[in-house]
């Protein structure tokens, strides 16, 4: 399990990023919402409720249209990812 540190939230966001959901900016374009899944793991939230955390910011906060299947790899992702 992670901690929330810089490094992680950096690290996360680099993850998010690397997934290409936003064809432009970078990586530390996702540096919130890293903070806060780091946070929301730490809450002990289980993958499902991850998974609906990541699809509500991208639309609401990133104006993303995801794609379900996009949305559960990057939640895998992340999930495997804190749990290392």
């Amino acid at each position: 399990m992670k901690v929330l540190d810089q490094q992680n939230i950096n690290a996360l966001s680099k993850i998010i990023y690397q997934t290409n959901i936003m064809p432009s900016g970078k990586s530390d374009s996702f540096k919130k919402l890293s903070k806060k899944l780091i946070l929301d793991l730490q809450n002990g939230y289980e993958l499902e409720k991850i998974k609906r955390v990541i699809t509500s910011e991208l639309i609401t906060t990133y104006g993303l249209s995801v794609n379900e299947n996009d949305v559960e790899k990057i939640t895998e992702l992340i999930y495997s990812w804190y749990n290392e």
